[in-house]
């Protein structure tokens, strides 16, 4: 194909505008209220106070906006793990963000989502992975700044620290509490262990 025959791209509107952002913040209002099934063109529009053309102006698809939204949630939350590594007691401050923050129900839609969307599933993973070596690195440095004897492999603590903070968040919100306070004073002992009160 000549440079004359291809189809010139269309314009878009600007990533990190007021008009993005609004987009961004009505999807995930969505997202989080009323699931992945009522996530579309139209009802971000009628949320955001827009006509549903202008979605496309911004976003080329759908599964472009909700790539968008995860990332622009992702890097946030990247950001706030990694300053919570490099305080005095990064492995409390860690494990707060996990239980206090997190959205069960917005965690469980977009790992729905990533099933059929590949450049979610991609930046889920990114995440995972990014907020795992944080979690790994600040239990590293609080094993060596305490001396004590790590209980287990920091990944696999990491690991079952992310996963139990969230069916903690999922458990609650639904109103189950058998084991959760035996699990949350297993972990307390182990801050005991890593950063002494």
């Amino acid at each position: 194909m000549t440079g004359a025959e291809r189809k010139p791209r269309r314009r878009m509107g600007p990533a990190g505008s007021e008009n993005w952002h609004a987009m961004l913040d009505g999807a995930e209002d969505v997202l989080r209220e009323e699931g992945h099934a009522a996530l579309t063109s139209r009802r971000v529009a009628e949320r955001v106070g827009v006509k549903q053309r202008l979605i496309y102006y911004y976003f080329s698809t759908m599964d472009e906006l909700v790539v968008a939204m995860f990332r622009r949630l992702s890097e946030r939350e990247l950001a706030r793990l990694a300053q919570a590594a490099g305080s005095d007691l990064p492995m409390r401050h860690i494990w707060d963000i996990c239980i206090h923050t997190a959205d069960a129900r917005l965690t469980a839609e977009f790992m729905a989502l990533a099933a059929r969307i590949d450049g979610l599933r991609k930046e889920v993973i990114r995440f995972i992975e990014e907020s795992r070596r944080i979690q790994i690195a600040a239990i590293e440095r609080a094993a060596a700044r305490s001396g004590a004897a790590q209980v287990m492999p920091a990944d696999c603590l990491a690991l079952i620290a992310t996963s139990l903070s969230l069916t903690l968040i999922r458990e609650e919100q639904l109103g189950v509490e058998i084991g959760h306070q035996p699990a949350r004073a297993l972990v307390e002992a182990i801050f005991e262990r890593y950063e002494p009160s």
